[in-house]
């Protein structure tokens, strides 16, 4: 799998007994030769949005890795994470509207884009799956009641899901460039600014700082930050100045004193002077 990449499908996954390669992700996005010489059979992708570092999958890497799947005989297992709130560029489709050989899995929820109380998931097979799926793991089908499933159905067929999905888009995307906007002014090149293409957080790069410290700080004038770090699947390989800052659950007009409270305990207030790059 994706390497970083999201932690709960890596410990679903490894408590199966799954035997798992990291396959690099960085900024350009995977290594497809990584890939081809792992040899393995499967690959979980997050290519609308890849978690954490929040870049979106190019078109054309898209089809070398359908390529992939159909010269290996493999498959793709695609979480559709966050497809909804992409606020720079033209949409690209999902990797299985590209699959003309029918080789992706496709993985999606309702959870960030109407409300994670639903609890409701959906999966799209190939073909040639569902049979030995119906066979194999007929326990772990939908655990949502299907009244709950039919009222979203309609919910969905009547354009209500589609003009609620385009009105929080243009609430997420006010967010995020607000927060982008303010983080560039009041941290200038003390901090860079990862993954602000699509979703609901971003990572921050603070030069000369490590996570721990940073969070630390953070916590102490009660704001909550992450690190990443438990998304690579080797931790000491996740950079030490990272943090993650999401903003879905914070109004926009609170967002402008959050990222100054940051700023004056991050780098003011007797805040230790940042390392000396070596």
């Amino acid at each position: 799998m994706e390497d970083p990449g999201y932690d709960g499908v890596r410990t679903v996954l490894s408590n199966h007994r799954i035997p798992l390669v990291p396959i690099p992700y960085d900024g350009e996005g995977l290594d497809l030769a990584a890939l081809k010489r792992s040899g393995a059979k499967a690959v979980y992708v997050t290519p609308a949005h890849q978690f954490p570092l929040g870049s979106v999958m190019p078109v054309g890497q898209r089809s070398r890795l359908l390529k992939w799947a159909d010269e290996t005989d493999g498959i793709v297992l695609e979480d559709d994470y966050n497809s909804e709130f992409r606020y720079q560029g033209q949409p690209i489709p999902p990797l299985k509207a590209m699959d003309a050989e029918d080789r992706v899995v496709y993985l999606g929820t309702f959870s960030k884009s109407f409300m994670p109380a639903l609890r409701l998931s959906y999966m799209v097979l190939p073909l040639r799956l569902v049979d030995n799926f119906r066979d194999r793991l007929e326990a772990y089908s939908q655990a949502v009641s299907p009244l709950l499933q039919q009222a979203m159905l309609l919910f969905m067929k009547e354009g209500h899901y589609a003009r609620h999905v385009r009105k929080t888009r243009k609430l997420y995307q006010a967010r995020s460039r607000t927060l982008l906007q303010t983080v560039q002014r009041e941290m200038g090149e003390r901090a860079e600014i990862i993954g602000q293409k699509a979703g609901l957080h971003v990572l921050l790069d603070v030069k000369g700082r490590e996570f721990k410290e940073l969070t630390e700080l953070a916590a102490g004038c009660g704001i909550r930050i992450y690190s990443p770090s438990r998304h690579w699947m080797n931790r000491e390989s996740c950079p030490r100045s990272y943090v993650m800052l999401g903003f879905g659950g914070i109004e926009e007009d609170r967002i402008h004193e959050a990222v100054r409270r940051l700023k004056r305990i991050w780098f003011e207030d007797g805040a230790s002077k940042p390392k000396e790059e070596e």
